[in-house]
């Protein structure tokens, strides 16, 4: 199983949960020291376009687009066990959301942490 949460829970989870934290965001913030898997954060073209536009359809489908270059079995199996790290609240639309729904497309168990 993988999960996903966002940095402000991260205070809120046990120190075990707190170990299996990895940011997928392009950058994390100060004070928060976990592993990094940049490689799932959106392009700063994708990021900005949205961010300019607030087009969650174009971003979904230009990060979807770059989620499929990538081998899903290798992903999964790296962050098997993982709680994936971003900034957005989980109610907020957000790539993490994209990556689990990604992920269980392609039949890989992945659900939000609820603390």
């Amino acid at each position: 199983m993988i999960y996903t949460s966002y940095f402000a829970k991260i205070r809120k989870m046990t120190p075990e949960q707190q170990a299996k934290c990895v940011s997928i965001a392009r950058f994390t913030p100060k004070g928060v020291n976990i592993p990094q898997a940049v490689y799932l954060a959106p392009a700063k073209d994708i990021l900005l376009r949205y961010k300019q536009d607030g087009n969650e359809e174009a971003y979904a489908k230009a990060y979807n687009s770059y989620l499929n270059t990538l081998d899903y079995a290798l992903v999964a199996k790296n962050l098997q066990s993982k709680i994936l790290c971003c900034y957005e609240k989980s109610s907020d639309f957000c790539h993490r959301h994209l990556i689990a729904e990604w992920l269980r497309n392609h039949g890989v168990e992945c659900e939000e942490l609820i603390l």
